[in-house]
């Protein structure tokens, strides 16, 4: 995006490369803040998340922002009384429990509210909320090979199951999608992969094959034989 689409208050999905730049692998954290932020932008690599953003540097091209999410893990100081009353050997030290906050009726993870403040995002790796994965020819052509080398020697009925089982792998990730950037991410290869295994099977049935090869598949290019380069 351009510096001057960005908005401040407003939220962006910002598209962590896989490689970060070394003045984001550098940056030496000042704070536990810091220290987060970084962490999670590591954890990030080739994903994407939200972020409202809160400044933005004109000349640096880059902006500060939060993230809201969710968590379970909690931090709680003990008191002197909860000192003592856990037999701590110096009850006027400071002590802290850390742990997942579970509800214990259900024995699940209670889910609060929580926020992580960055600094220095760059403006480049900001889109518009809701842009959409787009694979690029190589990435669809590598998918598809994927799939006709599992396809190869599978019978008629092989095929068909595989592709009924990649159908409901795209349908369950088509759900999640709708609120998750990581199956969203892999919804496009489901996508693609689902369509390959229905082609496959629409062409044995045509060729009244037996088992799959693709070396006796019509569609195919000799160029499609090979292994495309990732």
């Amino acid at each position: 995006m351009r510096t001057g689409d960005i908005q401040v208050g407003e939220t962006y999905m910002v598209c962590v490369p896989q490689r970060l730049p070394r003045r984001v692998r550098d940056r030496m954290p000042a704070t536990r803040e810091e220290f987060t932020a970084g962490l999670r932008l590591h954890l990030y690599r080739g994903s994407r998340f939200d972020l409202t953003v809160t400044a933005v540097d004109v000349d640096e091209r880059t902006v500060d922002g939060v993230e809201k999410s969710t968590t379970s893990r909690v931090r709680v100081a003990l008191t002197m009384e909860q000192a003592i009353t856990l037999g701590l050997p110096d009850i006027t030290g400071h002590y802290e429990i850390e742990g997942t906050l579970h509800d214990v009726e259900t024995n699940s993870p209670v889910e609060l509210p929580a926020s992580c403040s960055y600094t220095s995002i760059p403006i480049r790796w900001l889109l518009p909320p809701g842009t959409p994965t787009v694979l690029s020819e190589e990435s669809v052509a590598l998918y598809r090979y994927y799939v006709r080398r599992d396809a190869t020697g599978l019978t008629l009925g092989e095929v068909s199951a595989a592709a009924d089982a990649s159908q409901e792998k795209e349908r369950d990730l088509a759900g999640r999608a709708l609120d998750d950037y990581r199956a969203e991410e892999c919804l496009r290869p489901a996508e693609v992969e689902h369509r390959e295994w229905r082609r496959i099977e629409g062409v044995m049935r045509q060729r009244a094959m037996t088992r799959y090869l693709p070396e006796n598949d019509p569609e195919l290019s000799e160029a499609d034989l090979v292994r495309p380069r990732p």
